[in-house]
């Protein structure tokens, strides 16, 4: 799949059984944005779990690059959820009232 890095941000996309597992880490910011959207698969039917677990910071790209790629994967017929959102994470969809709005699934044990 895929493994793109920057600055503080990296999105490593794999398969993982019947889905996609996308496992971000670092700023989740302007500069690690698009690095989310571009790991997002381009193929396939497979639902998308974006991990973000290791998300230590996020603004308002890194919560519309979130946005983006659910709708994205909505447009795409693929189902769409987060896994392990970090207080950062959560602290941010707690700011714009937008915790609901993202199915939150536990991520396998391997």
């Amino acid at each position: 799949m895929s493994d793109d890095r920057t600055g503080t941000f990296r999105a490593t996309a794999r398969e993982d059984g019947d889905r996609v597992l996308i496992v971000a880490e670092g700023e989740l910011d302007l500069v690690g944005a698009p690095l989310l959207l571009a790991a997002l698969p381009a193929e396939g039917e497979a639902p998308v779990v974006l991990d973000l677990g290791a998300v230590g910071f996020m603004d308002s790209s890194g919560l519309r690059s979130l946005l983006e790629a659910r709708q994205t994967c909505a447009d795409a017929g693929r189902g769409f959820a987060i896994a392990r959102p970090s207080d950062a994470v959560t602290r941010v969809l707690e700011l714009v009232d937008l915790v609901g709005e993202f199915e939150v699934v536990e991520p396998r044990v391997r």
